[in-house]
């Protein structure tokens, strides 16, 4: 079977087509239903990406780490770590997924692996997991992304009373700010440069929010908090480095940094000093990056949440756009031109 698959350089995103491996005894095929975009994408599409010294030590036991050394080098490829699908077929040996459960052809699942831009794809069945009862097969589609941001806020360490900031509200920010809402913060901060993101949050809930580029960010937050700074301050920006230093700027003495962006490139003029003199807590949020069986139960945890209904994600689709798989290439270098004004929650993709 032939199939199409994306390939990523810096400023260009390129379509080809794969012929598909035979089964293995321990893989299934999988008819895509739904992909989305993930924000490191965005950033490699724009060069921003990982040093060969700085590379990750996980290895292959890490549930994304199949790529192995060398795994950010351009052209990056085949791409697409969020989405899911259905089960058309599956290899001799296959009988549970990871993690318990009966494994059926039609089965709904959602993918934690590469490469979901694409029409099928094979992958082993431990890199899929069933979408839960209850759950829609698109909220299910981003079983990756969702579940990770749940599993963030789940972790985040917000208490009743606390002031909350968030620093960057997009897809799973806005997750982590739903959270803090519904946990008995006394007060939520969204920060964010794109201020259709920021209105969105004042939408559900949040008590402030903040355009870095509009605001002396510091002062702000030094008059909201009368001085002190906040209590938990959440950094779900990634790249660069700007929200790590926004949220080190702003969280209080004792107080808990929560990170869960992926920050790329090595950051420039950040001081340790606080970490040590403030006795900060840092918490590091991300839920897949373990061995395969505790990647699995971290989502699994999270997706309990998103099947009792906790989340409004009503609001998430309703401000996600959705194109075509053919799209893609004119769709990144769009989204690249207008970085200020990329108000969609998920970019979503259907072949």
């Amino acid at each position: 079977m032939d199939t199409r698959v994306v390939y990523l350089e810096p400023g260009k995103i390129n379509l080809a087509e794969q012929t598909l491996p035979g089964l293995a005894p321990n893989q299934v095929l999988v008819r895509t239903h739904q992909a989305s975009v993930c924000g490191s994408e965005r950033y490699f599409y724009r060069g921003i990406s990982v040093r060969p010294e700085d590379e990750a030590r996980g290895g292959t036991d890490a549930v994304l780490g199949e790529h192995g050394e060398g795994s950010y080098e351009y052209p990056m490829g085949p791409l697409g770590h969020e989405g899911g699908g259905t089960i058309v077929e599956k290899g001799s040996a296959v009988d549970e997924y990871l993690g318990g459960g009966k494994v059926a052809v039609g089965d709904r699942v959602g993918s934690l692996i590469y490469p979901t831009y694409t029409d099928h794809w094979v992958t082993d069945i431990a890199h899929v997991q069933p979408i839960p009862e209850g759950v829609s097969f698109e909220v299910g589609c981003l079983y990756e992304p969702l579940g990770c941001a749940v599993w963030a806020a789940l972790g985040m360490g917000v208490r009743l009373g606390d002031v909350v900031a968030v620093n960057g509200v997009g897809f799973a920010g806005h997750i982590m700010l739903q959270a803090a809402l519904k946990s008995g913060a006394s007060k939520v901060i969204a920060v964010d440069v794109v201020p259709a993101k920021l209105e969105l949050a004042k939408q559900v809930g949040a008590d402030c929010v903040l355009n870095p580029n509009e605001v002396d960010l510091r002062e702000a937050i030094d008059e909201l908090t009368d001085g002190e700074g906040v209590d938990v301050a959440a950094e779900a920006v990634g790249g660069r480095g700007e929200g790590l230093k926004q949220a080190l700027d702003m969280v209080r003495h004792n107080g808990i940094m929560a990170l869960y962006g992926d920050n790329y490139a090595p950051v420039r003029e950040f001081c340790f000093h606080r970490f040590h003199e403030d006795g900060l807590e840092i918490r590091n949020l991300n839920a897949v990056h373990y061995t395969r069986l505790r990647s699995i139960e971290h989502m699994r945890e999270a997706y309990r949440v998103v099947q009792r209904g906790v989340f409004d994600l009503d609001a998430i689709f309703e401000n996600s756009v959705r194109y075509r798989l053919a799209e893609l290439p004119e769709v990144f270098a769009r989204e690249n031109g207008a970085l200020g004004d990329q108000g969609s929650m998920k970019t979503l993709v259907v072949p």
